[in-house]
Formats: structure tokens, sequence, C-alpha cells
């Protein structure tokens, strides 16, 4: 992976257009329940391809393993 990391908007934009070629319909056709089995099949795949840990969180614009302590906001609470 190269440039700024998929936030989870770019990587629903990327099942959805994945939906769409896989598919031959719009997202908005899709049903709700199609839409979220998609989603959920589609996800996986998508983080997996950019390197993205299946149980990672994003926060502040970037990907972070789970319960990771961010110690630059830490110390600006200190110092507050």
């Amino acid at each position: 992976m190269t440039g700024r990391p998929l936030s989870p908007r770019a990587i629903e934009r990327l099942a959805i257009q994945r939906w769409t070629a896989a598919n031959g319909r719009t997202w908005a056709k899709a049903s709700k329940r199609e839409r979220a089995n998609w989603l959920a099949k589609t996800e996986p795949v998508i983080r997996e391809e950019h390197g993205i840990a299946a149980d990672a969180e994003w926060r502040a614009g970037d990907w972070h393993a789970p319960d990771q302590t961010d110690l630059f906001d830490l110390i600006s609470r200190e110092v507050a």
C-alpha cells in the first residue's frame, strides 16, 4: 500500500464499486439485506488487500491496534 491509508468510507466506496461491477446493478437498487451481506463479505477482503488488520480501529485519521494508547494524547491531557 502506498500513500494515505484507506478510511472506512473509502473501503465502503471500493466495496460499492465492486458490487456494481459484479452485479451490473447500482448500489441504490440493492436491498438492505444485500448491502449488509455484501459489505460483511467484502470489507475484510479489501482490508486484507491493503494491509489493514481485521481488528484495527480508525482513529485520528489512521488505523490503530485495538486498545492502543495514543501517547501524544495522554501528554496533552497532562499538560493542559
